[in-house]
């Protein structure tokens, strides 16, 4: 039996597997481009818009307390700036905690159950945050709302990557990450509108936590009965697609395909050292992705004496800009397959943002926001390029799975950081020179991976059989070894 009859095997609920004919799968035949196209189209249709929405409602719940300090959240609450500081990093700590175990369960269990259980979770959490009454309670709703959206992100990296070749992935990632930024416009829409409520039962932020919470608690049982969890158990799929879509992911993958599970898997992703490389390029994109995040409504009020109101209306164009950056920059990165490059020249520009806000002079409003709008739009493709490339650079299910959650859990550490640096209003130029040294170092970091990745491609290129099947060995065996086999090739 080969290799690919043995790993064509998708299990279903821990039990019943479904047979993939490995004839078709090992087929010399050309794959018919008309069909893979219409199945394309009908994954997209299905997957793709409600995955968006999902991440939509996921990144309204984290991101919306920003807008509710720009209202009266720290007057209502008397809270201190170090206070509020700590709630938005706090929530960071639950994410660490929970990505891996959450991406292990979805790995051995249906993503459709799972992905519900968790958008029903947060959105409880959400929705709990408007009964807050003290720095204590925000802080453990913060804490709980980082547990459970934890999961959601890493989770649907892996997820999409089973359902889509390595090239395919960056575009529908991009896609996928860039509803995060029309998130952060429609949180400065509401923002504005729940500002003109003038009801003294319930203060306005706590209207947005609660408005914005529910929607999440409401399309939990939808997505638990819509979203199918695999190509080769998918209803929505005819027989001859579910083969097509099996296949396809096969041959993308090579040497490195694989389904099977095991605990030497998971332990051989904690000793390759790209591992700690992507979570070092993670952390430093983090920092000011979140900082950005957590306070671009400050940054931006502190520009000119604007009202509170108005401040939420001027984030609006900004996170427009940057859903059509990471369009153009995941469609670009996945056209080319080349994501490093991509980075570098998104974190030049980031750099450039970076130092108009350090450098231009406060009187000069229209220079501030310019600087604004471009770190906004380069921190976000920035993320969209980076996601696609860690995950396109590890073979098989288990290894791919456990490095999503890894790298994400252990990077979200730069979003506990991203939350304390913007500590020094109104100019906060020590958070945009902290910020910018991050976007160096992340440059920097990039080069060397992208050199040590080319160069063990061209390492493997000059090997031998015997040499190849030495290395096999080294690792113990083809499970393992993953995207560690000398056939496999790095996505630079």
């Amino acid at each position: 039996m080969s290799e690919i009859e043995e790993t064509i095997q998708v299990q279903v609920n821990g039990k019943d597997k479904v047979e993939i004919d490995p004839t078709f799968v090992e087929s010399a035949d050309p794959i018919d481009r008309a069909a893979v196209l219409k199945l394309l189209r009908k994954q997209d249709l299905k997957l793709i818009p409600i995955l968006c929405v999902l991440y939509f409602l996921n990144y309204i719940d984290r991101a919306n307390i920003s807008n509710a300090k720009v209202g009266t959240l720290e007057v209502d609450l008397n809270i201190s700036l170090d206070q509020y500081q700590w709630a938005l990093s706090i929530f960071y700590f639950g994410y660490i905690i929970f990505e891996l175990p959450s991406n292990i369960i979805l790995r051995r269990w249906r993503a459709s159950y799972w992905f519900a259980i968790l958008t029903c979770s947060w959105g409880i959490c959400a929705t709990c945050m408007g009964a807050v009454e003290n720095f204590s309670g925000l802080a453990l709703t913060r804490f709980l709302l980082g547990l459970t959206e934890a999961g959601f992100f890493p989770g649907v990296v892996y997820y999409v990557s089973t359902w889509y070749t390595r090239q395919e992935t960056g575009s529908r990632l991009g896609f996928f990450w860039s509803f995060g930024s029309l998130a952060g416009a429609f949180n400065g829409l509401l923002g504005y509108g729940l500002l003109q409520i003038n009801d003294s039962s319930l203060e306005s932020w706590k209207w947005m936590f609660i408005i914005e919470g529910l929607p999440s608690i409401l399309i939990s049982p939808f997505v638990a009965w819509y979203l199918p969890d695999t190509p080769a158990t998918a209803k929505f799929l005819t027989s001859d697609e579910k083969q097509l879509a099996v296949r396809r992911i096969a041959e993308d993958a090579g040497p490195a395909h694989d389904e099977s599970w095991s605990w030497m898997q998971v332990v051989s992703v904690f000793m390759d050292w790209k591992t700690y490389v992507f979570i070092v390029i993670y952390i430093l994109g983090t920092v000011p992705l979140q900082g950005i995040v957590l306070f671009l409504p400050s940054i931006i009020s502190n520009m000119g004496t604007w009202s509170d109101p108005v401040v939420q209306l001027l984030t609006i164009p900004p996170y427009i800009m940057a859903f059509l950056g990471i369009r153009f920059m995941a469609h670009c990165s996945g056209n080319y397959f080349d994501s490093s490059t991509h980075m570098i020249g998104i974190n030049i520009i980031l750099m450039v943002g970076f130092l108009i806000l350090m450098f231009a002079p406060v009187s000069n409003v229209a220079a501030n926001y310019v600087g604004a709008c471009i770190v906004t739009i380069a921190v976000y493709a920035n993320a969209a390029v980076k996601a696609p490339w860690f995950n396109s650079n590890y073979g098989g299910l288990t290894r791919r799975a456990v490095a999503s959650a890894v790298i994400v859990s252990v990077g979200t550490i730069g979003g506990a950081i991203g939350g304390q640096i913007y500590y020094d209003p109104p100019t906060y130029f020590a958070g945009n020179t902290i910020a910018f040294s991050c976007v160096g170092a992340q440059t920097i970091v990039v080069i060397i991976a992208r050199t040590l990745l080319s160069r063990e491609n061209k390492r493997r290129e000059l090997l031998n059989q015997e040499q190849k099947d030495y290395e096999l060995l080294k690792y113990g065996s083809v499970q393992i070894a993953g995207d560690r086999h000398p056939d496999f090739r790095y996505d630079l």
